[in-house]
Order: structure tokens, then sequence, then C-alpha cells
């Protein structure tokens, strides 16, 4: 199989989540094999050029940042998750601030303006799996994670809370573009109702709203349509979260299943360097 980028560029405006500052990305074709890569924009100067790789991830509170020095790139992990959902390889993505537009709180607007963007192969760019012949398992506190050997790529995630509207919650799927398109994409962050005035005094969740988030308080779950999308949208969304932390190995994923359970961007990406490690490159 080849690696993929996009035919054309595209662009998305909104605001972040966190920074609560407006946002313009643009995503734009990248011919040779560099992986995703930010590049922001700053002025009278040259633009910064961040790779979205686990070398790079400078923080893991509601959200996986990247940077290199003094440059951060906050929440990129809604964005990361669309190229691994479209198994997409190298993609250049021009910010003009510190972190992506939120969008709707999923990863579907994004998936559907790199489709819009007319995804390809590159003929003489070769892709390479991550491949493992046994099974083995991590676990971190309270997080766990189970991988091994399976035909296609199969996903199980359990996530729970005692909280009486959320409770105990599974999505297992086999993925590829079109089950991520139709039931993981579309599923949006979200948040407890008790936790928005300590997120607002320390400096995140500036940008949120029902427009780009869930909020779950104490006898309702409220959004912009006054309706959850899935029965078990808060699973299906830390699913999107997972994949798209995953990204940052710089590998694709075939012939695996891996089962995870109270999962974290934190315990995410220290999974994602335990798999690097043992990774065994395949064709």
């Amino acid at each position: 199989m080849y690696r993929k980028t996009i035919s054309d560029k595209i662009s998305l405006e909104g605001i972040g989540i966190h920074t609560g500052k407006a946002s313009k990305i643009t995503f734009l074709p990248s011919q040779e094999p560099l992986g995703i890569r930010f590049i922001k924009q700053i002025k009278s100067s040259k633009p910064f050029i961040i790779s979205a790789n686990l070398e790079n991830v400078k923080t893991t509170v509601r959200g996986t940042s990247i940077g290199e020095g003094t440059e951060i790139i906050h929440t990129v992990e809604h964005i990361l998750s669309a190229c691994a959902g479209l198994h997409i390889d190298d993609l250049d993505v021009e910010i003009n601030s510190g972190e992506p537009p939120i969008m709707d709180g999923s990863a579907v607007e994004f998936a559907k303006a790199l489709l819009k963007a007319d995804i390809k192969e590159k003929k003489d760019q070769t892709k390479f799996f991550l491949k493992f012949d046994k099974e083995f398992e991590f676990n971190e506190g309270k997080a766990y994670y189970k991988i091994k050997p399976h035909h296609g790529l199969k996903f199980k995630l359990k996530f729970a809370n005692k909280h009486k509207l959320v409770g105990s919650q599974t999505i297992e799927i086999n993925l590829n573009n079109e089950s991520y398109l139709k039931e993981i994409a579309p599923a949006r962050t979200f948040g407890f109702k008790n936790e928005i005035d300590y997120l607002l005094k320390n400096g995140l969740a500036l940008g949120g709203s029902l427009n780009n988030a869930i909020i779950i308080d104490d006898e309702q779950i409220l959004s912009s349509s006054g309706k959850l999308r899935f029965e078990n949208e808060f699973a299906r969304h830390k699913l999107l979260d997972l994949i798209g932390d995953l990204k940052l190995t710089g590998f694709d994923f075939k012939n695996i299943s891996i089962e995870a359970g109270y999962t974290g961007h934190k315990t995410n990406v220290n999974f994602a360097k335990l798999l690097k490690s043992k990774v065994t490159k395949t064709i």
C-alpha cells in the first residue's frame, strides 16, 4: 500500500475551545513522507513547523498539545483522529493561532474537509504499518490497554463514570473509513458542569459552549441539539481521542485489536510510546 495525502488545499475557521481565540487552519498537500505537521504563522518571522509526533508532546491536560521550544499548538487530537480514521499519512496543517478551531467538538468537520480535498495515494511512497505478533497489556492507574493480533482493525473501549446520567458505556467497532466517518467522527467532546469554574480559573475551556461541547449537569445532559448523537457518545468520543493520540506514533494500524478502558490523553500517549518501542514495521 502507498502513503496518502490530499490533492487540494482547504480551510476551516472557528474558535479554540481552550484558548477562546479565533483560529483558521488550512489543510495542505504534502508530497514528502513527513507525516502530519502543523505550520504556525508568526508575524514578522518565518513559519514555525511542529511535527505531530510523540517526541513533541508537551502537555496532555484536557487535550494533547505539541510543540518545539516555546511554540505550542494545543488540542491537536481531533485533527489527528480524522487523519488516522481516513488513513492519511502526510499533511501540512497551516494555522494562524495556538489552537485549531474546535468546530462542533467532534472530528466530523475535519474529516469532511479532508474528503472534499480529495485524498490520494502517492504511488512512489510505501506505507508502513504497526505490526504485533503477540498479545501484551499496558496499565497505568485505572486505565488499561490490551493489544493482540487480529484480522482487520478492531477497537473496543469502555468509559464509565459514577454520575447517574453516564454510568458505564462501551463502543466496539471494526474500523475503516466508512465506520469511522459514521460511528466515531461525529462524537463530541464533553464535560461536567461542576468542572466549569475550575477549568475557567485555570485558563481552560475559554471557548467552550453548547455549540462545541456536551455538558453533563446534575439532572440533564445539555447540547446544542438538545440530545446526544449516540446513546454511548461519551465512549465514542474517548475512542476518537485515542485514535488521534495513537497517530502520534507516525504509523498506520492494521491486523490488530485494541481494547482499552478509563483512558485519558496522558495514558494514551504513554501507551503510544510503548507501542512505538515494540513496533515491527511491515508493508
